[in-house]
């Protein structure tokens, strides 16, 4: 497939994302092309901000967040895909290796400390919460359900990273900062991956006066409410 018919695709692809607006994608638009109501909840420095936009500029970040929107579609098809290919590399393995997980597709995405821990089992478990969460992204969005989802959003969003550098995309400089605060509540399940911060998931008191989900290993996949659900075989450990 050549440069121009993938890029084609990704403009198709756009317009099938539903779960998010181009204004979600960093888009600014008019504030005349706005409801009353999307303009009452803005302040007069913020619509002027908007309205000053050339019209040269507001055209670049229309096309930005299109090619955003096509590139988090076929990220989150590469996602599902690659999941499976990820179970079944790891099929059979009996102790699993930092390795092994290294030449994972996906599973390397996930913080090193646990890579031992990512069986076969969990990666089935990890696809239906990657699965559910692009789901959202053709329908209706809704925050991650656990903290496997919203670490299953860093790994989307390390795909959308890859196709921007295969495809030389030009998009927004921070797409990524906009998108995480607009697919995640917080950035807590970071913490994660930061070494120095290592074992303060085992720490109640610490955990508790910071009020952070429980991020234990075993309870990656705990719904963080009454509000919120993990399909079954995903919270079956």
């Amino acid at each position: 497939m050549d440069t121009d018919d993938s890029m084609a695709e990704l403009y198709a692809d756009a317009d099938r994302l539903k779960g998010l607006t181009l204004r979600d994608l960093g888009f600014v638009p008019h504030p005349d092309s706005l409801s009353s109501h999307e303009r009452a909840e803005l302040d007069a420095e913020t619509l002027e901000r908007m309205a000053g936009i050339s019209a040269e500029d507001r055209r670049l970040g229309l096309d930005r967040a299109r090619l955003l929107a096509g590139a988090l579609w076929q990220a989150s098809v590469f996602l599902v895909d690659e999941l499976f290919e990820d179970i079944i590399a790891l099929y059979g393995k009996g102790q699993i290796t930092r390795e092994d997980i290294d030449e994972t597709s996906v599973l390397w995405s996930l913080p090193p400390q646990y890579a031992t821990r990512y069986t076969g089992r969990f990666a089935r478990r990890f696809l239906l919460v990657a699965a559910d969460l692009t789901t959202k992204l053709a329908g209706t969005w809704t925050m991650p359900s656990c903290v496997a989802q919203e670490l299953a959003v860093r790994c989307l969003l390390d795909k959308v990273d890859l196709i921007a550098a295969t495809y030389d995309l030009d998009l927004e400089p921070d797409w990524r900062g906009t998108l995480t605060d607009r697919m995640l509540e917080d950035t807590d399940s970071e913490m994660l991956y930061d070494p120095s911060l290592d074992g303060f998931q085992h720490n109640e008191q610490l955990t508790e006066s910071l009020r952070l989900a429980p991020m234990t290993f075993e309870h990656w996949f705990e719904p963080f409410g009454e509000d919120r659900s993990v399909a079954p075989y995903a919270r079956t450990g």
